[in-house]
């Protein structure tokens, strides 16, 4: 959703740094880097006081769209950086002097931890993808006290989450209940627009691609428009 997210904003004209903070890698592997072993990374950025967030930054194949490439290596982040007073702050430390960029989206793990809160601290505003499925209420609300966590034990007041996206719709009943409940706990944040499987979006990753590059005119990238749209518009709330 991140990498789609930014390939949009991208394509109208904006200037996009993607920052990958997922051991995995994901972001830019659906990029077309081959992330296994490139260096400088995410992690060494945040490792290695020396490095300069300009210095890791890379330019995608999208006009506009530049990328923090991340790989396993940030497994480890947690462990180097335990003893370290800044911990919590080594990714807004290293963000807090870049410019020239129109929007910076962070595409995180799904697990809550020590690289999510570097995350949090970093950004204002929080896009939650919600698989619905029997458990998808529960991780809401461990990302809701982590919010509230933010707030009271690190002072970041602004940050706020902006919209709640319904993914991998199945038409069933529980997942329509689970929209129903998402609406009730967050009223009027929770998207309009729901992102059912679609197999192009997948296809487009594997190729390196965004679905505006790989297949436009699918229903994978009407949801994705769509949803691009809302974020945009939900972010833009004063």
């Amino acid at each position: 959703m991140s990498v789609n997210t930014a390939a949009y904003i991208a394509h109208h004209g904006k200037h996009v740094l993607l920052v990958d903070m997922d051991p995995q890698g994901q972001a830019g592997k659906s990029l077309g880097f081959y992330v296994r072993e490139l260096t400088p990374s995410v992690s060494d950025l945040l490792i290695n006081p020396a490095l300069r967030t300009q210095d890791v930054i890379r330019e995608s194949h999208i006009k506009g769209l530049d990328v923090l490439v991340s790989n396993k290596s940030l497994a480890d982040f947690p462990v180097e950086v335990a003893t370290h007073d800044d911990r919590e702050r080594k990714l807004a430390k290293k963000m807090a002097d870049l410019t020239g960029y129109d929007y910076v989206i962070y595409d995180s793990p799904p697990s809550m931890g020590l690289i999510n809160t570097n995350v949090m601290l970093a950004c204002e505003e929080i896009v939650v993808p919600v698989n619905l499925t029997f458990l998808a209420l529960d991780g809401c609300a461990e990302i809701v006290e982590s919010v509230d966590r933010m707030r009271d034990q690190f002072g970041k007041r602004q940050l706020e989450i902006i919209l709640v996206v319904p993914t991998l719709y199945r038409p069933t009943r529980l997942a329509d209940e689970i929209i129903r409940k998402l609406k009730s706990h967050f009223p009027g944040r929770t998207a309009r627009t729901v992102i059912g499987f679609n197999v192009k979006i997948d296809e487009a990753q594997s190729y390196g691609q965004s679905i505006w590059e790989y297949s436009s005119w699918s229903r994978g990238a009407h949801m994705l428009e769509s949803l691009a749209k809302e974020i945009i518009n939900s972010g833009s709330r004063e």
